[in-house]
C-alpha cells in the first residue's frame, strides 16, 4: 500500500492510494465520516499506521473503498513532503559494482596519471585494483556511516549546494523505516521490523570525498555528505516491496533526458541483513531510517556526467516510487 502525509487546513493527516482508483484518500476524512472509532494515530501517524501492518492495511481500504465511492476525502493534487521525521539515518553500501566503479572514476578525475598502472593490473588479475575494493569487513558483514536525519529535505524542494563543493552529486537509493523495536536480531526478525520503504537521494560532495578519503580521520561521510539527502513524498508498505526486492527497475532522468537506467540486482546484503547487523549490541528503534546504499550506475561519478544549478533531478524505483528536487545555486561564502 502506498501512503503518505498530506497537510489540511488544521493539521497533517495520511493519504493512502486507492488500488482501483489510482486516487489519493485522506484517511482522517474518511475515518471521521465513515468510522469515527479508528479515528486518530492511524489516520495521522506514519509509524503508527506502519506497525499496525494488516490491521491499518485493512481499515485503509475499508475506508478508500467507501470514500472513493461517495468522493468523500479526496485530496486531488497532494503536494511534496517529508512522510516523517527520521530518528536517525544510517546509509549502507549495498552494491559492490557501485563501489568500484565509483572508486576508478574518483582515481580518473583525481589522479589520472595513476590509471594506466591500475588498468595494466586489473588486465593482468581479471580483478578490482585492491584499493579500489570495499574494505575486507564487506565480505564479513554489511557496512555503514552515520549520516545527519536532519538535514534531509522533501521531494519537490530545492536541493542545497553548500559554497565549499564544485562537484555536488545524486545518489539513487532506497531506504527502510524501522517501526519496531529490535536488538541482536535475526535476519528473519530484522526484515520484520521494517515497516515501509521510500526512494532516497544520498547527495554528495565529490571533491570533498576526495579530500576527506585521503586526508581526513574520520572517512569520506563527513561534509561530503551531512549537508543534504532526500526522500520522496510516498512510502510503500514492505509487503509490497521485501518479497522482490532484488528485481526492481530504476533510472535517473535530469531535465527529461534519461541519465541512467539500472536495478536493484545484486544486493549484496538482504534488508533483514541490514536491519540484524545495525542491532548487533544496540537497540533500533521506531523511525530510524536506513539507506540502502547507490544502486550500480546510480550517480553522476559513476556516469562522468554532473548536475548544474536549475536541473530537475528525478530518481525512480519500481514499485516503490521517486524524489524529484531543482538543484540550488551554489551558496555564497
Amino acid at each position: 500500500m502506498k501512503i503518505r502525509r498530506v497537510t489540511t487546513a488544521t493539521t497533517d493527516v495520511l493519504a493512502a492510494q486507492h488500488e482501483s482508483s489510482g486516487r489519493w484518500i485522506d484517511l482522517d476524512s474518511a475515518a471521521a465520516a465513515f468510522e469515527p472509532e479508528v479515528r486518530g494515530r492511524l489516520t495521522t501517524d506514519l509509524l503508527a499506521f506502519l506497525a499496525s501492518r494488516e490491521r491499518g492495511r485493512d481499515m485503509a481500504t475499508r475506508l478508500m473503498d467507501t470514500a472513493t465511492t461517495e468522493g468523500v476525502g479526496v485530496v486531488d493534487h497532494p503536494g511534496g513532503s517529508l512522510p516523517y521525521q527520521p530518528a536517525s539515518l544510517r546509509c549502507f553500501l549495498g552494491w559492490e559494482q557501485h563501489w568500484s566503479q565509483a572508486a576508478h572514476q574518483l582515481v580518473k578525475r583525481n589522479l589520472p596519471a595513476a590509471m594506466p598502472a591500475i588498468r595494466a593490473f586489473e588486465a593482468l588479475t581479471r580483478r578490482d585494483f585492491p584499493a579500489l575494493r570495499p574494505g575486507a569487513s564487506f565480505s564479513r558483514h554489511p557496512l555503514y556511516y552515520t549520516g545527519n536525519h536532519l538535514s534531509i529535505v522533501a521531494d519537490g524542494a530545492p536541493l542545497p549546494w553548500p559554497s565549499y563543493t564544485d562537484a555536488l552529486d545524486f545518489e539513487l537509493e532506497f531506504a527502510m523505516i524501522v517501526d519496531r523495536p529490535v536488538r541482536n536480531a535475526t535476519e528473519a526478525q530484522g526484515a520484520d521490523a521494517i515497516g515501509g520503504f521510500v526512494v532516497f537521494n544520498d547527495v554528495s560532495a565529490r571533491d570533498v570525498q576526495w579530500d576527506e578519503q585521503r586526508n581526513g580521520s574520520f572517512g569520506p561521510v563527513v561534509k561530503t555528505k551531512t549537508f543534504a539527502s532526500s526522500m520522496g513524498s510516498v512510502v510503500v508498505t514492505a509487503d509490497e516491496v521485501l518479497p522482490r526486492i532484488d528485481g526492481l527497475t530504476a533510472s535517473v532522468v535530469v531535465d527529461d533526458e534519461t541519465w541512467s537506467t539500472t536495478s536493484t540486482a545484486g544486493l549484496s546484503y538482504s534488508p533483514g541483513d541490514t536491519v540484524a547487523y545495525a542491532s548487533k549490541g544496540e537497540n533500533v528503534y521506531p523511525g530510524e531510517l536506513l539507506a540502502s546504499g547507490t544502486l550500480p550506475s546510480g550517480c553522476g561519478l559513476e556516469l562522468d556526467r554532473w548536475i548544474r544549478p536549475g536541473n530537475v533531478v528525478t530518481l525512480d524505483i519500481e514499485g516503490i516510487g521517486s524524489v524529484t528536487n531543482t538543484v540550488g545555486d551554489r551558496e555564497s561564502e
